[in-house]
């Protein structure tokens, strides 16, 4: 039944991107937290689309986490160990960006092809800085 549950809100969250190019997508990427909100954060589950404008999540349930970080404020890509003292043991997605107030902030996920999701992100990144 929650699984069933999970698919549909993965579906629904999908809707948001027909017709546009979607470079990568995961349905369960596990969030860490945005660094700037400290430590206090809930962490969760959700869905991680890559465009060619946007690196976007938006968590299953609530609180319902929306975080939507423009290609051209992403400022470096890296995998660590742990974010904002929470870990997995494993390596963890890191995305650093310039946010809405001017800010350098981060954020890092538990993904599935852990290597492609940076190989992905580097590409388009360098594609926007170019242009």
């Amino acid at each position: 039944m929650v699984a069933k549950l999970f698919k549909k809100r993965q579906e629904e969250i999908m809707k948001k991107f027909e017709g546009q190019k979607v470079l990568g997508a995961f349905g369960s990427a596990n969030y860490f937290g945005l660094e700037s909100k400290g430590v206090k954060q809930v962490r969760g589950n959700g869905v991680l689309v890559l465009t060619e404008e946007k690196l976007y999540f938006e968590m299953w349930v609530k609180p319902k986490t929306i975080l939507e970080i423009p290609i051209k404020s992403i400022k470096e890509i890296d995998t660590v160990k742990s974010h904002l003292h929470k870990s997995k043991f494993r390596p963890l997605l890191k995305v650093f960006f310039i946010n809405g107030l001017g800010e350098r902030d981060s954020v890092a996920w538990m993904v599935n092809n852990l290597k492609e999701w940076i190989d992905a992100l580097q590409k388009i990144v360098i594609k926007q800085n170019r242009s």
